[in-house]
């Protein structure tokens, strides 16, 4: 719309000119040479004329002109501020996270060795909950430290084939929860064609899947676990889905922010930074995580990686 409306005034600029040196050298051409009262030959008038005429327009070209490029400069302007504001903020962050582990890693050290030394006296059993609660805030600085670590760590690529690192990573899960493995299953879509393997760093996208599979299994104690393969428009699909409790509507938009845990998992231990940190690797490696959930029926959460040839 905005070259169209330039293209518009250049022509109503040029118009009026043109047509004025038309006339003004079809009356030389004739020989008009006659004077108006202010001593100036006829087609030097029209001339002048037309220029006159065309100043209008010619003014509002510059001024349109003027504006487009104020416009753009603003633009750029604003993007690189924001571009900059959230760097900014990125680094604030990875700089608190590191002084909280640092600040903290040692009296917490210290608390869990008392707690230790003291739990031998039974009349000292309060301890025990000391040096539980110890533990699980020791466990979130320690998540939260490698949260700092993933946004700045650089991707270390190879060729990842997804089918595997999902076969291994539900083995693992199975040993560990032989109740959980036994409901997962693994479907992979090969036709009209397979998911080739991809570049990715494959310590990251395992640490990923690891979260989301070990948060089917903890918040889905029956039914099944399903976990798909597919590609889709130059994606590779990774969906787990469960039927377990489910995510309250209210608590859907936070899901993948630090700390956030739905109002119906309170029960269920976890510090809350698993989400962020798949959300995290998902984004250093060009792709994208999504979650589709209703309370009492079960989750979907859908990984997505670009796939590079």
């Amino acid at each position: 719309m905005t070259d169209r409306r330039g293209i518009a005034l250049g022509v109503v600029t040029a118009v009026p000119v043109g047509l004025c040196a038309i006339a003004a050298g079809a009356m030389a051409a004739a020989g008009d040479q006659r004077l108006l009262a202010i001593d100036l030959a006829l087609p030097g008038a029209v001339l002048i004329a037309g220029a006159l005429v065309s100043a209008i327009p010619a003014g509002l070209l510059i001024a349109h002109g003027a504006r487009r490029r104020g416009r753009a400069r603003m633009q750029k302007a604003v993007t690189e501020a924001v571009t900059q504001a959230t760097l900014q903020e990125r680094t604030n962050h990875q700089r608190f996270l590191a002084r909280l582990d640092h600040e903290l890693k040692n009296p917490l050290t210290a608390i869990r060795a008392t707690a230790a030394a003291a739990q031998g006296d039974s009349a000292l059993a309060e301890w025990r909950v000391i040096d539980a609660q110890a533990a699980k805030l020791s466990t979130l600085v320690r998540d939260l430290r490698k949260l700092a670590e993933l946004e700045t760590r650089p991707l270390e690529r190879e060729m990842v084939d997804l089918e595997q690192l999902l076969t291994e990573a539900i083995n693992a899960l199975s040993i560990q929860n032989p109740a959980a493995g036994a409901r997962m299953t693994l479907t992979v879509t090969r036709v009209p064609w397979p998911v080739p393997p991809l570049t990715a760093d494959l310590d990251l996208l395992s640490l990923a899947v690891d979260n989301v599979l070990a948060n089917a299994a903890k918040y889905s104690t029956q039914g099944p676990i399903e976990v798909r393969l597919r590609e889709q428009d130059g994606w590779a699909v990774i969906d787990v889905a469960d039927a377990g409790r489910g995510i309250p509507a209210g608590d859907l938009p936070t899901v993948f922010d630090e700390l956030a845990r739905a109002q119906n998992a309170r029960d269920v231990s976890g510090s809350g930074i698993g989400l962020t940190l798949v959300a995290t690797v998902m984004r250093h490696h060009g792709g994208e995580v999504s979650v589709r959930s209703a309370e009492g029926a079960g989750t979907v959460l859908t990984l997505r990686l670009p796939i590079r040839h």
